[in-house]
């Protein structure tokens, strides 16, 4: 009987808090892109399927490979890692697509596209609150198109993530954990 009162007393206190979101008066939703109540009562719970990252000290984000071209395993990292299966896609060169996960809720967000004649870089998105979000990036094996960086309390970190051609490893940078799935299922680390 105490937990029926807790499980309702939580349940209505989601959907009190349901009804607290605003949205941008311009703005439309369609019914693809709009969160279903389960998930929007499950990111307004306490725990986050982001807690499960095994984020070591010194490390403020995840990256996942997804693949070269085509998006693999999406579906694993959304079961394992992520609270929506609604994750912004940013692309700025055909080729290989990357998970990048923050570890602190607002973390900001600068995402900079890097010019492949001219080495200079330029803002390509902001977001003052960046959420976890997929990358296509990356059109040579030479050269990284793309600078992610992540600011948070006053620190800042950035990154470019690439295959390494010496042995085929993801490289994400000093402060990145890699959550890429090997073939067993495994996750290898940076």
């Amino acid at each position: 009987m105490k937990w029926n009162l807790s499980f309702t007393a939580v349940l209505l206190s989601g959907l009190l808090l349901a009804g607290c979101t605003s949205t941008n008066p311009g703005s439309s939703s369609t019914p693809s892109s709009a969160p279903s109540s389960s998930s929007h009562l499950s990111s307004q719970s306490e725990s986050s399927k982001q807690d499960a990252i095994p984020f070591s000290d010194g490390q403020s984000y995840a990256v996942a490979h997804l693949g070269y071209q085509q998006i693999e395993d999406l579906d694993y990292y959304v079961q394992q890692y992520l609270d929506s299966e609604d994750i912004p896609v940013h692309y700025l060169s055909s080729g290989d697509y990357y998970l990048v996960i923050p570890r602190y809720s607002g973390m900001e967000l600068s995402l900079y596209k890097n010019d492949l004649e001219t080495s200079e870089r330029t803002l390509f998105y902001h977001d003052p609150d960046c959420e976890p979000f997929i990358i296509q990036c990356n059109v040579s094996d030479i050269f990284s198109d793309a600078t992610i960086q992540l600011t948070y309390q006053g620190d800042t970190v950035e990154f470019s993530p690439f295959i390494s051609l010496k042995n085929g490893s993801l490289e994400i940078g000093e402060h990145g954990l890699n959550l890429t799935r090997t073939g067993s299922g495994s996750q290898s680390g940076n």
